[in-house]
């Protein structure tokens, strides 16, 4: 901690009246600057002696720096916490990146917690991927903040952009007291995915079982595919890790060539189809016909460039065969549903604006596309 003349701690500590260029010099003097980066070091410092200089130095509480406000920045420092407020920072006060409640959570005893929902902290205020204080607290298993959050009204339910609940977090984490807390709060176990785990391509690399059958719920109804690994091992292992994961859920059958295939693979939400942009898979030999009924990965056109792309064949697509796409499964139920499927667009959507927009362009654009409400891996 940088040191602070006698005389100006005397004159803190007694109450005497400072004159903020007498704080400001006092600050130069103790190796401080009068900027916004100083103040937040001096916060991160937990310097108390600092933060009372730079508010008599007239240093906006509510100031941010690095993408922190300076409660962020505090870091649930319940003394640095309690300075700021009563200085009149903003509980909810954000540069961005994070949440002050989120920041304080598992910190210090939980004190800082408190003195921000007392303040006015909305329990339920999130940070830009939509992670709120209560899954903070479940994923560090933060009984006592959870606790906290509930009673001031965090909703149990609430999950973010990428499909995480609290209570998919505390039972990831084992964190089995909290998960149980939640669960009586009103939390459910969902059935969507959690796009936490897709963010990551390289994590999702089970080995398929020899045969395994998928449900797809669509917008015109359902069918049922089976996959035989000896067809294809590396198209049926990438397809049971991406079902078995939830990332087909929500998704639109964005091209249609009409009485050939009907293709499909690209996530809704563009922070995931970046994160499997290049996750590609080794080519398989072709040891089926593209025949009416089968399913394939699509290619980038060069070698071992499948990622996520599907199609199924609405026809004897053989010409497939010679250019190496190797079905791995087919459907044994619901062919008809497939050829249901809406063809008006036919190639028009855009694959390059689905990679940046997501779902978003093709609701837009083109709203008539059928969807998959969800697939799921049949026990």
């Amino acid at each position: 901690m940088r040191m602070i003349s006698l005389l100006m701690l005397s004159l803190l500590l007694s109450g005497c009246e400072m004159t903020p260029k007498q704080a400001r010099r006092e600050l130069m003097e103790s190796g401080y600057s009068y900027a916004r980066d100083s103040f937040a070091e001096c916060i991160a410092q937990a310097d108390s002696v600092g933060l009372e200089l730079f508010l008599l130095a007239g240093m906006d509480p509510n100031a941010t720096t690095g993408g922190y406000s300076m409660l962020e920045h505090a870091d649930g420092d319940a003394h640095m916490v309690a300075g700021l407020l009563r200085a009149g920072a903003d509980p909810n006060g954000s540069g961005g990146v994070s949440t002050p409640l989120i920041r304080a959570v598992g910190k210090s005893g939980n004190a800082a917690v408190r003195l921000l929902l007392q303040a006015g902290a909305h329990a339920d205020l999130a940070n830009g991927t939509g992670r709120t204080p209560l899954m903070a607290a479940a994923d560090r298993g933060d009984t006592t903040s959870a606790r906290l959050l509930l009673a001031a009204g965090a909703a149990a339910n609430a999950r973010s952009r990428l499909g995480v609940s609290a209570l998919s977090l505390a039972q990831r984490e084992g964190h089995v007291v909290l998960a149980e807390l939640l669960r009586q709060a009103g939390a459910r176990q969902t059935d969507g995915p959690d796009l936490e785990a897709l963010m990551d391509p390289g994590s999702l690399d089970q080995q398929a079982p020899e045969r395994y059958q998928v449900t797809f719920q669509t917008s015109v109804g359902s069918f049922r595919i089976e996959v035989i690994r000896t067809w294809a091992p590396h198209g049926a292992d990438r397809f049971y890790n991406l079902v078995g994961n939830g990332f087909f859920d929500e998704q639109r059958f964005f091209r249609v060539v009409r009485d050939r295939l009907v293709q499909f693979g690209l996530h809704g939400r563009p922070e995931v189809a970046g994160r499997w942009y290049e996750a590609t898979i080794q080519d398989d030999p072709v040891t089926e016909t593209n025949a009416p009924g089968t399913l394939s990965f699509a290619s980038g056109g060069q070698a071992h460039s499948r990622t996520t792309q599907l199609f199924i064949n609405l026809a004897d697509n053989t010409d497939l065969d010679k250019a190496g796409l190797a079905p791995f499964g087919r459907v044994v139920e619901g062919l008809e549903t497939v050829r249901q499927i809406q063809a008006r667009y036919g190639e028009l959507p855009e694959q390059e604006r689905i990679l940046s927009e997501g779902n978003e362009y093709l609701l837009k654009d083109f709203p008539e596309l059928d969807s998959i409400q969800q697939a799921r891996l049949i026990p």
